[in-house]
């Protein structure tokens, strides 16, 4: 049932977005990339719960207590996550500087959903996902992205950034790393989504793929009031 659920949740969200996936086909099957449907998993299981309630009689007790333990389970788990995000809660007062050195608030970003990612040079992962970063943020001008630097140098970010034809906006220092441990990130990289409140909906480790990002960008979106989306 687990494995049913699984399954659907993966192929579901891969026919949201089977134009990006379908483009790359080996990246359907790397699933560190966040891209999972969970509604169409909760369905699928459900639906396979009812087909073996109708057949297997003998098992019915069986597929009535993994029904109740999976519920229950996916339940805590999403109670957890809530529970995490409103923990952190909003985009922090932390003031960063640019690779100029000119300051900025994070606390400026509110007023558009935001992206805020912790990343470095040194860490293979980050360096994956940089490319979806950068066309994401192309592609969505109405969303703020933010790539907060763990610990290294402008000159170091500056070679990463032009050996890797990367053109990113919004690259920020976080030389002691003090932003990144006000959310308990405990690898990179890790992005968080924040509402156009500046409230944090969504917060996930390791490296994103373009059709994930901008799902989370999406839902991050949705959580908006209307009147703060510019």
């Amino acid at each position: 049932m687990f494995v049913v659920a699984l399954v659907a949740a993966r192929v579901v969200f891969i026919l949201r977005y089977q134009s990006l996936y379908f483009a790359s086909p080996l990246t359907m099957l790397d699933i560190r990339d966040g891209g999972w449907d969970a509604q169409a998993g909760v369905i699928a299981a459900w639906v396979y719960a009812l087909v073996l309630w109708q057949r297997e009689r003998a098992a019915r007790k069986a597929v009535a207590v993994t029904v109740g333990t999976a519920t229950m389970l996916w339940l805590a788990g999403t109670a957890l996550l809530m529970a995490n995000t409103g923990t952190h809660g909003a985009i922090p007062a932390s003031v960063l500087s640019r690779l100029d050195g000119q300051p900025v608030a994070l606390a400026d970003f509110r007023g558009k959903p935001t992206v805020v990612n912790f990343w470095a040079t040194w860490c293979p992962p980050c360096q994956k996902e940089m490319p979806a970063m950068a066309q994401v943020q192309r592609q969505r001008p109405d969303v703020n992205f933010v790539f907060v630097n763990q610990g290294e140098s402008p000159q170091v970010i500056q070679g990463f950034l032009q050996a890797g034809r990367l053109a990113l906006n919004n690259v920020l220092l976080d030389p002691a790393q003090a932003t990144a441990r006000g959310f308990s990130v405990m690898g990179y990289p890790t992005t968080l989504f924040f509402d156009a409140t500046g409230k944090l909906v969504y917060q996930h480790m390791g490296p994103l793929s373009e059709a994930a990002l901008l799902h989370h960008v999406d839902e991050a979106g949705t959580q908006a009031p209307r009147s703060l989306v510019k």
